[in-house]
């Protein structure tokens, strides 16, 4: 067999994958004879070869058992940190998703109807260490005949599992009904009949399979936290993620699974990471020279940020709450004072962002402003929430009782509130403390 494709030779393939070329159909039948003769205990795949995006991978169709059997998911948790998340192939499950999955499955799969799944992308090169077997990938393939796809057959020994990039849901569900004691034998059996199309990506590069699992999370949103954690194709969420992973504090208190900016009151994370990107989309936007680069226009965020850890009470005590077991303070004990405190929230964020830039266009040390913001009171009200009389005089006496820089932000219901996190909104708050700050240097400037 030769071993040289002029359109491999610049491809990067892992390690634990061997490539063999065959020009012969009679050879490559023969060299599955011999393994088999010879007592292979791996599986065999018939499909195709390709170059796609710079990468060699191979489609093929399994049926779904033995799909199950060859794959693995390897998720990460709710609330997990950056880094947490990264070590990680899979978003966190998502029962509202799996639920519905789950009953497609047994509507039609289970009951031998038509039905349709989207193909599995798996990968095989991340994570695996020098004890890993190797995959062998035999091509019928002419040497010299410039194509960039072959029929072939994957040879993947016996302990070998494929990471799931993208499917972990289908994948999920389908392991449940097979193994799981709800569905009837004749339900299994009828799901077992199908087979699924597969993709197997040779990378050897976390960062790039994430990038493929946010590639492929395009067709079905994945949490908003989590685009901006592996799509490092954006700029901002690059500079996002490196801002999290630059500091220790925000490494310990984002969210990089939450969906929405800001979190459940009793989160001991205290900001998304897309409430991050917020921070950093703002600058960026507003930045007063457009000639930088987006990395020179957030210079210096991880200082400012790390300044107002060392002044702000509350950020303050929950920094010296992550070295504590137990913690002394929680985040959301914090977080409930006297109707919210607005630093801890997605919009505290955005106003960081409003003085960060401030900073940067009258020349402030960092240091001097955050001793100026730790002086304003950061809770939305001047009483607890429980304080406050349900029924007809609700709305009135959370007014009276509002903080007035962050009065504006109360969008009020019956008998509760909650606080907008608007661009609008945060621009006017961020006016309010300007005013109480810095009011009579702006008025002599």
């Amino acid at each position: 067999m030769s071993n040289v494709i002029p359109a491999l030779a610049d491809i990067n393939i892992p390690p634990h994958v061997k490539v063999q070329i065959t020009d012969s159909f009679e050879s490559l039948m023969s060299e599955i004879g011999r393994r088999t003769m010879m007592g292979y205990a791996g599986e065999s795949f018939f499909g195709s070869a390709f170059l796609q995006g710079s990468r060699l991978q191979f489609t093929t169709a399994m049926p779904i058992q033995k799909m199950i059997e060859v794959s693995k998911t390897d998720r990460s948790r709710k609330k997990d940190t950056v880094l947490e998340v990264t070590e990680h192939s899979n978003r966190p499950q998502e029962p509202t998703h799996g639920k519905h999955l789950r009953n497609y499955l047994l509507n039609t799969a289970c009951t031998g109807d038509k039905f349709i799944l989207p193909a599995f992308t798996f990968n095989y090169g991340v994570g695996l260490d020098d004890n890993a077997p190797d995959a062998t990938l035999i091509l019928f393939a002419n040497t010299d005949d410039g194509t960039n796809a072959w029929p072939g057959i994957l040879l993947l020994p016996q302990g070998a599992k494929l990471d799931t990039t993208d499917g972990a849901h289908r994948r999920s569900q389908i392991d449940d009904i097979l193994t799981g004691g709800k569905a009837s034998d004749d339900q299994k059996d009828a799901l077992r009949r199908n087979a699924v199309d597969v993709k197997i990506v040779f990378e050897s590069s976390r960062s790039d399979s994430h990038q493929d699992f946010a590639d492929c999370g395009k067709a079905k949103a994945i949490p908003k936290s989590m685009v901006t954690t592996f799509d490092v194709r954006d700029q901002r969420n690059q500079r996002s993620r490196e801002l999290v992973k630059n500091s220790p504090f925000l490494a310990a208190y984002v969210d990089a699974t939450a969906s929405n900016v800001n979190l459940s009151s009793k989160s001991r994370m205290i900001w998304s990471m897309s409430a991050i990107r917020m921070f950093v989309a703002h600058i960026v936007d507003h930045h007063p020279d457009t000639n930088l680069t987006e990395a020179q226009q957030t210079a210096g965020a991880e200082d400012f940020l790390a300044a107002l850890v060392r002044h702000l009470p509350q950020l303050k005590a929950l920094d010296k709450a992550r070295g504590e077991r137990p913690p002394t303070v929680t985040t959301g004990s914090l977080r409930d004072l006297k109707g919210g405190d607005v630093s801890l929230r997605g919009v505290g964020m955005a106003v960081f962002a409003r003085a960060f830039l401030y900073c940067k266009e009258e020349d402030i040390d960092y240091d001097v402003m955050a001793a100026n913001l730790a002086t304003i009171d950061w809770h939305l009200l001047a009483c607890e929430r429980g304080d406050l009389p349900n029924g007809p005089t609700f709305a009135a006496e959370l007014q009276k009782n509002a903080q007035p820089i962050w009065a504006h932000l109360l969008v009020i219901g019956e008998n509760r509130y909650r606080v907008s996190s608007s661009s609008n909104d945060a621009d006017a708050a961020w006016e309010k403390i300007l005013g109480r700050l810095f009011g009579e240097s702006r008025q002599a400037a």
